[in-house]
């Protein structure tokens, strides 16, 4: 005896497409605003990364570091308050450009040490390979990789600049509080600083705040979590 097959007819693939469209229309916007939240997260913890590597260096090399946010990383670089880049340079002064590794405000297109330069004086092997002339002449500490992206993710930094120089630095003396400025002619006195990372415009997604305070300790925060939170700014 033969039995008949039944399949869908077209009204229940019509409710099942619906059913499908419905729930993607649910979901694409939720894992696009993860995705957003993941890069903003990615892009703040870099930041609190440079910040917390400059006070570090500052304590153990006992000298003035800088942490400075930059355009890009080559000859067109530019002092910034609005980028992800950033650059983590060493001074002997603050009131003079004397400084073993240059002049930081105009040279982020001299690549960093490879491995960045930890250690002074430079050291002699392996062989230095950056653009400066020698490594003595090389102003980096370390950087943030110009080569790597984070779309829908946009940066603002206060104060957004320092003296005449337009951008965002922040400077820690050798006991890890924040020293005074130098914008390449004058010292600016300390105050504290946040960088704000967030989603673009039109676009979803959680902000963070990296916060700077006047004794030179670094935290990444959330201004829309609950004061009852612990990531609360």
């Amino acid at each position: 005896m033969l039995t008949a097959e039944r399949g869908f007819n077209l009204i229940e693939l019509m409710i099942v497409v619906v059913i499908v469209g419905i729930a993607m229309a649910i979901a694409v916007p939720s894992l696009e605003s993860q995705i957003v939240s993941s890069r903003t997260r990615g892009v703040a913890e870099s930041i609190q990364s440079g910040l917390l590597l400059a006070r570090s260096e500052a304590i153990k090399r006992n000298a003035l570091t800088r942490f400075q946010l930059v355009s890009t990383m080559d000859a067109t670089c530019a002092a910034s308050a609005t980028s992800r880049l950033w650059v983590v340079t060493q001074f002997t002064g603050a009131t003079t450009p004397a400084n073993t590794r240059g002049e930081p405000w105009l040279r982020c297109d001299v690549n960093a040490y490879s491995p960045p330069d930890q250690e002074e004086p430079c050291p002699t092997t392996p062989a230095y390979s950056g653009n400066a002339a020698s490594c003595a002449a090389d102003p980096f500490i370390a950087y943030k990789s110009g080569t790597e992206t984070a779309t829908n993710v946009d940066v603002f930094a206060s104060p957004s600049a320092v003296g005449s120089l337009a951008g965002f630095l922040v400077t820690f003396g050798p006991l890890g509080q924040l020293a005074a400025n130098y914008d390449g002619t004058a010292t600016q006195a300390a105050t504290a600083a946040s960088i704000s990372v967030g989603p673009s415009n039109g676009v979803s997604g959680r902000r963070y705040r990296v916060q700077v305070n006047a004794n030179g300790t670094v935290r990444l925060c959330n201004p829309d979590a609950p004061s009852s939170d612990a990531m609360a700014c």
